[in-house]
């Protein structure tokens, strides 16, 4: 699911950062926020395949990418 985009606030940063919203699969504090009724996304780079693994690695460019976005 992706909780959470159809606020506003959530709409307005898609926006600047561009790109595709995807669901995050697995648990963030992104959970709680939204219980509490606070606009929330997951955002940043690499492959969420990879996260909390033994290989988990990112590429630099993807860094500088998402670095990059957040400043727009």
């Amino acid at each position: 699911a992706m909780p959470g985009l159809s606020h506003p606030a959530a709409q307005a940063f898609m926006a600047a950062v561009g790109g595709t919203a995807r669901p995050k699969f697995g648990w963030t504090d992104v959970s709680r926020f939204g219980a509490l009724g606070v606009p929330a996304v997951n955002y940043g780079p690499g492959d969420p395949m990879y996260a909390h693994k033994r290989d988990e690695h990112v590429a630099v460019a993807k860094i500088t990418h998402c670095e990059d976005r957040l400043r727009s």
